[in-house]
């Protein structure tokens, strides 16, 4: 009896090493996402002023 529950513990002690791991990868997904969501927001910003910076110099030739 008391060997089933040390594997009771020890699979426990799996599951919850498993759920720690699972949740560390979704973290560092997450954090990949958010930088790359950045980036490309940053990326717009520059494109966008590009665009008000080439438009001003249309209205001025015209």
């Amino acid at each position: 009896m008391d060997e089933s529950i040390q594997k009771l513990y020890f699979k426990v002690q799996t599951l919850e090493s498993k759920i720690t791991s699972l949740r560390l990868g979704r973290r560092i997904l997450m954090n990949l996402l958010i930088e790359q969501e950045n980036a490309k927001n940053q990326q717009i910003q520059i494109l966008k002023h590009e665009i008000k910076r080439l438009n001003r110099i249309l209205k001025n030739r015209h």
